[in-house]
């Protein structure tokens, strides 16, 4: 038995090396010269007591000939040239073996066909498993057993199998008429003609090829053991020199996360989607990546959360540039969003580029939505956001327990390219949440629910799309004091932040040469309004008149009861009306304080049904991508 050892590819997540013994078989080769030499003394012993009777011939030919017929029979599944070879040796070593036995082994004759045939035997048999291991040929599939079990499998041809650490995989061409997403459906019967759990199989088409496809089986859960978050991977330095590192991926590669683009490596920027059942173990993920991107030097992270916002880690809603924990100012935030994207579209367009490169003058912005199902499940800006945050440097993480289309729009799902899904309820759950292909491969999160958190499959750009279906598992926090800890550490200091908008280049004012001090008389009568003389465009002697048009805020009490939904649409529809008739034509919704006065309803309302007043073919409002609304009365008929 011959053995090596040899290195992974790459160490492990937490940077130690993990060495593979690897066990090279010597004995096929050996198993013809050695029985044949075996049977010399054998055949002289059985020839000296029992080479005299008459029935040890007939005895001798019953059982070679039923030798001969097993090992046909049981050749059948490995092929036409392993089944001819398998039972030519089997008669010619039953034939030999009966005449040996008959008329003694150590003739001339007997000797003579003897070496012969033990020459010609093991070189045949060296011949068949060095064609073998180099994959010369393809075999026929598995066993009998096997093949009963899993019917895409009929008349299917496997190629070398190759064994990588704890994974073994096999090339298979299947019979023609079925496809390789056949026996992705027969997937759950291989795992138990295997006697494997159900996520340890997987099949990977083959792009070129719908017959042909690569089975991957891992016998052994590689991600049993807990991973624990090692820290930030690249403290200090730009979100566009090191990825965020997540987790570890089923074979002991890194799971990795790019944010920005990089034209010139084939790598787009991209949005993610994290999406896993209550218990999954998402928000540890989230946070990971949270604390990573707070130690890059260029980057600015935002925070909302519309439902437990006060629940998130102290040091989080302390450390992020800018925090809105509850429903209102996340769709106010969310609202925003497009004044900023244009702000920094114009920003990198005056400068030549395309989309944010590191060291342009703006911060990359990480904007992570935690419970994010009610902000974006109707709301329109959001869509928008998502087509055209990317090349402005914003990356958008939303995090949700299903992705499914009334709680996720299918648009904005169209738009964020990276996902993760950790355990799920249902398949249909998982359906949303990943690319149909992966789940084709054998993605099947439905399996854990929330019994294996952390465990998950990632569609990550700069990964393979073979590696999709492979399995991962997130790191987690040994405590949230530990990651409060490194974030302190490695943080940049509040001074240092970078602002959410661009500045434009401004000349430096020269230095100011500080005043004189005055007595404290005159510093109060300097900043004080001499009633004596009044501005030359007011009347003194007339009360001061507040202009109709001007915008209020809801400062008062709110009206008790509110109105109900049609009343205050059609209060709201007036309100919009008399104030276009007074000459304004553009509005915010910060600027409808008297709506909310009047109705007694919410911001958030307010921002839904100007949404709902930009559609239809009777739409009263015009969104612009400023972050405001165009007022345009319907002319009449």
């Amino acid at each position: 038995m011959k053995t090596t050892t040899r290195m992974p590819r790459n160490a492990g997540y937490d940077g130690v090396a993990t060495v593979h013994t690897v066990r090279v078989p010597l004995w096929p080769y050996l198993v013809t010269p050695v029985s044949a030499v075996a049977a010399l003394p054998i055949t002289w012993g059985a020839h000296h007591f029992y080479g005299d009777s008459a029935w040890t011939g007939v005895a001798l030919a019953v059982a070679g000939t039923a030798v001969t017929g097993f090992t046909w029979w049981a050749s059948r599944p490995r092929g036409p040239l392993m089944q001819a070879m398998s039972t030519g040796l089997a008669f010619a070593g039953s034939t030999w073996t009966t005449m040996a036995v008959i008329e003694g082994p150590w003739s001339k004759a007997m000797v003579g066909v003897w070496f012969i045939g033990t020459v010609v035997g093991s070189i045949v048999v060296g011949v068949r498993r060095i064609m073998h291991k180099a994959g010369g040929d393809e075999q026929q599939a598995g066993n009998g057993g096997l093949i009963e079990a899993v019917k895409s499998l009929k008349g299917a041809r496997f190629g070398q199998p190759r064994i990588d650490g704890a994974r073994a995989t096999a090339p298979v061409v299947l019979e023609p008429g079925i496809t390789a997403g056949d026996l992705a459906g027969d997937r759950g019967s291989l795992a138990s003609a295997l006697d494997v759990r159900s996520t340890a199989v997987r099949i990977i088409p083959d792009p070129d090829s719908s017959r042909r496809a690569t089975v991957s089986v891992v016998p052994v859960d590689q991600l049993a053991e807990t991973r624990y978050w090692p820290g930030p991977f690249a403290p200090g330095a730009s979100i566009a020199d090191a990825p965020v590192r997540l987790g570890v991926m089923e074979d002991g590669e890194p799971l990795e996360i790019w944010l920005p683009g990089d034209h010139s490596k084939g790598r787009n920027s991209v949005h993610l989607s994290v999406v896993g059942m209550s218990g999954a173990g998402k928000t540890e993920l989230v946070l990971n990546l949270c604390a990573d991107v707070l130690t890059r030097s260029d980057v600015r992270l935002v925070v909302t959360d519309t439902r437990k916002g006060d629940q998130l880690p102290e040091w989080l809603r302390k450390s992020a540039h800018e925090t809105y924990l509850d429903a209102e100012a996340a769709e106010d935030y969310m609202e925003d969003l497009p004044r900023i994207i244009a702000e920094r579209a114009r920003y990198l367009g005056q400068r030549g580029l395309k989309q944010w490169v590191k060291g342009c003058g703006l911060p990359y912005m990480v904007v992570v939505n935690f419970e994010a199902a009610g902000l974006v499940a109707s709301n329109g800006t959001f869509v928008d956001v998502t087509e055209s945050a990317r090349s402005v440097g914003i990356f958008l993480l939303v995090e949700l327990q299903r992705a499914t289309h009334d709680r996720f729009p299918t648009s904005a799902r169209a738009n964020i390219s990276a996902r993760i899904c950790l355990g799920v309820a249902r398949p249909e759950d998982a359906e949303a949440a990943l690319s149909e292909s992966t789940l084709d491969a054998g993605a099947a999160p439905w399996e854990w629910k929330n019994m294996k958190p952390g465990y998950l499959y990632a569609e990550l750009p700069g990964v393979e799309q073979e590696r999709w279906s492979m399995p991962a598992r997130a790191a987690i926090a040994r405590s949230e004091d530990d990651r409060a800890a490194v974030v302190a550490r490695h943080q940049q200091t509040p001074a240092a932040r970078p602002s959410p908008t661009p500045r434009q280049e401004e000349p430096v004012d020269p230095p100011v040469t500080p005043p004189t001090e005055e007595p404290q008389e005159e510093r109060v009568l300097n900043k004080a309004l001499n009633l004596d003389d009044p501005p030359d465009d007011v009347d003194p002697s007339q009360p001061i008149h507040i202009p109709t048009d001007m915008p209020r805020l809801a400062l008062g009490q709110l009206r008790t009861p509110p109105m109900g939904t049609e009343e205050a649409r059609t209060w709201m529809r007036g309100y919009l009306l008399r104030v276009h008739g007074q000459g304004v034509d553009q509005i915010r919704p910060a600027e409808l304080g008297d709506v909310i006065e009047a109705t007694g309803l919410t911001a958030a309302w307010v921002s839904k049904e100007l949404r709902r007043l930009t559609s239809g073919p009777d739409a009263l409002l015009q969104k612009t991508d400023r972050g405001v609304y165009r007022i345009r009365v319907p002319e009449p008929a």
